[in-house]
C-alpha cells in the first residue's frame, strides 16, 4: 500500500511538473504571438466601422477577422502572408496603411507635396508683403532739402549759437 501511495505521489509530481513546464513554454509563445496578433489586427481596417481598426472594433466582421488572424499566427504564417490573405479576400482597402507602390504612392506623396506647396506660398506672400512694406516706408520718407533750405537752416543755427 505504501508503494502504491509513493508511486501515485511520484506520478502526480511528474504530471504537475510537466503541466507547469508546458504552461510556461506555452505562455512565452503566447506573449510573442499576442504581440504579433495585436500588431496585425491594428493594421487591418474594420469592414463595417468607419475609421476603426479590427483591434478596436467589436463588430462581427472584426471579431471573425481577429479570430482568423489568431488562427493563422498559431499555424505559423508570417505577417506578410496573413496581410496578403486579407488583401486577397477583402481588397487593398482592408489595410489601414496602403503599400508605398503603384497608384498608392500618390497617397503618400500628395500630402507632402501639399505641405511644401503651402510653405512655398506662405514664403512667397511674406516676401511680397515685406517688399511692399519697404516701398511704403521709402515713399513716406521726406524729400531731401534743397540747397536754399539747407542754407536757411545753417543761418538759423549760427544765430542761435551766437546768442
Amino acid at each position: 500500500m505504501k508503494n502504491l501511495k509513493n508511486i501515485v505521489l511520484k506520478l502526480l509530481i511528474i504530471v504537475v511538473g510537466f503541466v507547469a513546464y508546458t504552461a510556461s513554454v506555452h505562455s512565452q509563445d503566447t506573449l510573442e504571438q499576442q504581440q504579433r496578433i495585436k500588431a496585425l489586427v491594428d493594421d487591418l481596417r474594420c469592414p463595417t466601422c468607419q475609421g476603426l481598426s479590427v483591434k478596436d472594433s467589436e463588430a462581427g466582421f472584426s471579431v471573425s477577422i481577429r479570430n482568423k488572424a489568431e488562427e493563422m499566427v498559431r499555424e505559423g504564417y508570417s505577417d506578410q502572408e496573413i496581410r496578403n490573405f486579407f488583401v486577397k479576400r477583402y481588397g487593398e482597402w482592408i489595410l489601414r496603411t496602403p503599400p508605398k507602390e503603384g497608384f498608392n504612392l500618390l497617397l503618400w506623396i500628395l500630402p507632402i507635396g501639399a505641405i511644401l506647396f503651402g510653405m512655398g506660398m506662405v514664403l512667397s506672400k511674406s516676401r511680397r508683403w515685406v517688399a511692399s512694406k519697404e516701398e511704403e516706408d521709402e515713399q513716406e520718407l521726406p524729400e531731401a532739402l534743397s540747397e536754399a533750405e539747407e542754407n536757411l537752416i545753417r543761418q538759423d543755427l549760427e544765430r542761435f549759437r551766437q546768442s
